[in-house]
């Protein structure tokens, strides 16, 4: 078939229905509800042979007639559709438009051989990882990424959220050479990922293709993670990875490589060896043997947007947030508790995060807010006067004295003696779709992808 007949994506306009478009199904997922259930109606990555991409949605009216025909990585003629805006609080998309293309009754699709036309196995609209900052304040579009993946072994993990809810997690992190980003794979794409490693003899580093993750940014770092449109690439035959892999011998991934902190074992440090931790060691986690000495009592929570996460802004009598950004009705509440901690070499000052204090209490800080009252609560002030052994975050900032308090990431009772840090527990934010995220069989891809410049 001759591709000449057919018109792109690029010249899809709102004007007519009568389209007619070869192209390659990149991807197939499902939303679900916020009870978790899948949606009848699906969705489509849909790639042409102009390497234009397009967002197709299938109404779950047209779904059960049109899923069994399509098949990830086939070929298809798409004979007459919809171009539709997207609404304005419509997030997660795929590809950077304004519009979608929409499937109906008049829908006719038709498999193609691949002979028949060519079409580039995969094609990427990737950020840099440098430019990532700007997308991890937006939730409307999702992005592709390119990295060389620093972790030799990649291990599956298993954690506790926020919520005390079990999952699944991955966390591994990429580099392009210039500027290091985590990426945080969950539950049942995380376990994909992970069998997909296992499974499977890949030249090492590997280099990873994140396509339609979501930039997110937590603890002040971009993490890159998985919603339902996400999939994975692990050295495809892109022109990507092949200039990715050229690159390794460059000098700046030579210096890249040496300025990675070698993994050493948590330490046990005293409060005076933890103020004379020098710039070299920052942004390391140390464990310490405390008495809170005094809980501040100004303020002991912060009010958190429900969708990312963020801290919330009071502007009247109105909770907003800036990220989303969109007013917050019902805010989340986070523990932030202020603390003076010593032990017999000094003191300083901590903050109990939301993890820790949740972990100490057993309870969430909605549970222990009371709305109308504003006594500071007991089972807060209980803290005083007793032995903790704390895991402390050391950051730059603390070091050069741009912020004199050291953040608690985990805490327990009394004067533990082992230095073995647990990471079972974890409170990196998950994105607002993926608890329910059903990958397809294409959520990683092994396969060849044509390489074109």
């Amino acid at each position: 078939m001759s591709s000449k007949k057919c018109d792109s994506f690029k010249d899809v306009n709102k004007v007519r229905y009568d389209w007619k478009v070869t192209a390659r199904v990149m991807n197939l997922w499902r939303g679900v509800s916020t009870k978790g259930e899948p949606f009848t109606s699906f969705n489509l990555l849909l790639l042409d042979n102009k390497r234009c991409r397009v967002h197709a949605f299938v109404p779950g009216s047209v779904a059960a007639s049109l899923e069994p025909i399509l098949e990830i990585g086939k070929i298809y003629l798409f004979n007459n559709f919809t171009a539709k805006d997207y609404k304005a609080d419509e997030k997660f998309r795929p590809v950077h438009k304004t519009w979608q293309i929409v499937l109906g009754q008049e829908t006719k699709i038709t498999s193609l051989d691949e002979n028949e036309v060519a079409i580039d196995k995969a094609a990427f609209d990737f950020y840099d990882l440098a430019d990532l900052k700007d997308l991890a304040n937006q939730s409307t579009y999702l992005t592709d990424v390119i990295g060389v993946v620093h972790e030799r072994e990649i291990q599956l993990g298993d954690i506790k959220n926020r919520f005390g809810v079990q999952q699944r997690q991955i966390k591994i992190t990429i580099t392009d050479g210039r500027r290091m980003v985590k990426v945080t794979f969950w539950d049942d794409f995380a376990q994909l990922f992970a069998d997909a490693v296992k499974k499977n003899t890949f030249e090492y580093p590997l280099i990873l293709i994140v396509c339609c993750g979501r930039a997110q940014e937590w603890q002040k770092q971009i993490n890159i993670t998985n919603v339902t449109a996400t999939t994975f690439y692990i050295n495809c035959n892109h022109s990507s990875v092949a200039h990715m892999r050229k690159m390794l011998s460059q000098p700046e991934f030579e210096e890249y490589n040496k300025s990675v902190p070698k993994w050493k074992p948590i330490q046990m440090l005293s409060i005076n060896q933890i103020k004379n931790v020098k710039a070299d060691d920052s942004e390391t986690e140390v464990l310490c043997k405390v008495i809170i000495d005094k809980v501040m009592q100004d303020t002991w929570y912060k009010d958190i947007c429900t969708s990312c996460y963020s801290k919330l802004q009071v502007v009247g009598y109105e909770m907003n947030c800036l990220t989303c950004p969109r007013t917050v009705p019902y805010a989340d509440k986070w523990f932030e508790i202020c603390c003076m901690a010593s032990d017999a070499t000094g003191s300083i000052p901590i903050m109990l995060d939301n993890f820790s204090a949740m972990k100490c209490f057993g309870k969430r800080a909605y549970d222990v807010y009371n709305k109308g009252n504003e006594v500071f609560p007991d089972i807060i002030k209980s803290l005083e006067k007793k032995l903790y052994t704390v895991k402390i975050l050391i950051t730059i900032h603390n070091i050069t004295g741009r912020n004199k308090v050291y953040t608690v990431k985990d805490m327990v009772p009394g004067h533990i003696l082992k230095t073995e840090a647990s990471e079972s527990e974890d409170t990196t934010p998950k994105p607002v779709q993926e608890s329910f995220a059903e990958p397809s069989s294409s959520s990683y891809h092994l396969d060849s992808v044509s390489e074109n410049i």
